[in-house]
């Protein structure tokens, strides 16, 4: 390789001046264009094109290609292509005559490649991103100095585009843990502080996400009648968009039960609108439950179960299973009509999300729902302390803390 002292001061001076500009550039359409138009005046060249490589395609794409229009090829392909899956600088003073040059583009074009130098550019650790290329130096050949200079420019600007992909993928980390952020916030929000006070009904509830955002949500309120609402949702998938679509379902079903408290409306009239909002693919189990004093329940499911119910104190625990599909799926809801539960004193309802009952231990084994049933019937205290032990029981089946799918419960209990 040539000595350094076969660069020009000014060449030099050039240099230093885009390595100063291509560490302060946040634009990638302005780093690339500055490399090229650097490439230009710093080699005296006509033409220049910066390639990056595409790892989803495996090809080498430029938008940067001064005097060109974009160009996208095979990251084998052409002289391109030779010099990044070799990572080796190629100069080609008579690119007609290299079998690896595809005279197409000109032959459109009109226009005449004589010289090309082509050199890989890589990140710190040697890896090539991309390709530099200068076309037609005007006068004569390529020198020995331009290759020289062409290789330290490359090495700057692998290293400005992985810099810049660095920072890129910083903010986006950051923006999406901020958009995170809010959804789970905006979801803790809905679900309700205290349990609602209604005469001769003990209640509470607790989801835990299996991300930063869940795709459970869980709701208990108060209805215009006096009665307990009841609400238990699990959307298909975990982050911000399920976590958007229980949201958003719980909403529905809030500002319709104070029109009416017929659990099948509720879900059906929730359906309609959530059909037409979701993704395909897309879909979500709910329960609703209606509670009176005297422990009447009425009731409806969409996919989700099944559903504990414990008639009185000491009772056997039966399982109820949903009526009718998973809602967002189908218009209208294809739904049937249940039969009204009474729930004596002592007796309580359990509604669950399946992370809890299909919880893993470390050797991969599923908890599933009869010891979770054994411990309802078992179980004397309140629907808290109901609720402690179950936690306590996943968390020894599980041996960890994080859960792998969220686990959302809400427990019903009427007074003795």
């Amino acid at each position: 390789m040539p000595a350094p002292a076969a660069i020009s001061a000014d060449q030099f001076t050039h240099l230093l001046a885009i390595t100063r500009a291509l560490a302060v550039t946040t634009e990638l359409d302005a780093l690339l264009r500055q490399i090229a138009e650097s490439a230009c005046a710093m080699l005296d060249c006509e033409r220049a094109s910066i390639f990056l490589h595409d790892s989803k395609t495996n090809e080498l794409w430029t938008k940067i290609a001064l005097g060109s229009k974009e160009i996208r090829v095979a990251s084998s392909a052409g002289i391109v292509g030779a010099a990044f899956s070799r990572n080796e600088l190629i100069h080609v003073p008579d690119p007609y005559n290299d079998p690896r040059f595809n005279p197409e583009p000109d032959r459109r074009s009109g226009f005449r490649t004589r010289s090309l130098l082509t050199v890989p550019m890589s990140d710190v650790d040697g890896k090539p991103i991309g390709v530099l290329q200068a076309v037609n130096k005007r006068g004569q050949g390529f020198l020995p100095a331009d290759l020289l200079l062409a290789q330290m420019l490359a090495d700057q600007a692998g290293v400005a585009i992985q810099r810049f992909r660095l920072q890129q993928a910083a903010v986006e980390g950051a923006e999406l843990r901020r958009e995170m952020t809010l959804a789970r916030d905006v979801q803790q929000a809905l679900i309700p502080k205290d349990p609602p006070r209604v005469p001769g009904l003990l209640c509470c509830g607790y989801t835990k996400p299996a991300s930063i955002t869940g795709g459970d949500g869980f709701d208990l309120w108060a209805c215009a009648d006096g009665s307990l609402g009841v609400f238990l949702g699990d959307a298909s998938g975990h982050g911000i968009a399920p976590a958007m679509v229980v949201a958003q379902a719980r909403t529905l079903l809030r500002s319709l039960c104070e029109l009416q408290t017929d659990p099948l409306e509720l879900i059906s009239r929730v359906n309609a609108r959530l059909t037409q909002d979701m993704a395909a693919g897309r879909f979500v189990t709910m329960f609703v439950g209606i509670v009176d004093s005297s422990g009447l329940l009425r009731w409806s499911s969409g996919g989700h179960g099944p559903i504990l119910l414990q008639r009185a104190a000491g009772a056997s625990v039966e399982t109820l299973d949903p009526p009718g599909p998973p809602v967002g799926v189908l218009d209208p809801f294809l739904g049937d009509a249940t039969e009204p539960v009474r729930i004596e004193p002592g007796g309580r309802l359990v509604v669950l999300s399946d992370g809890l009952f299909e919880a893993f231990s470390p050797a991969g084994e599923q908890l599933g729902i009869a010891p979770i049933a054994e411990l309802v019937q078992s179980f004397t205290g309140s629907p808290e302390g109901l609720l402690a032990e179950l936690q306590a029981m996943v968390l020894r089946w599980q041996q960890k803390d994080e859960p792998k799918d969220d686990q959302t419960v809400v427990i019903v209990q009427r007074e003795l």
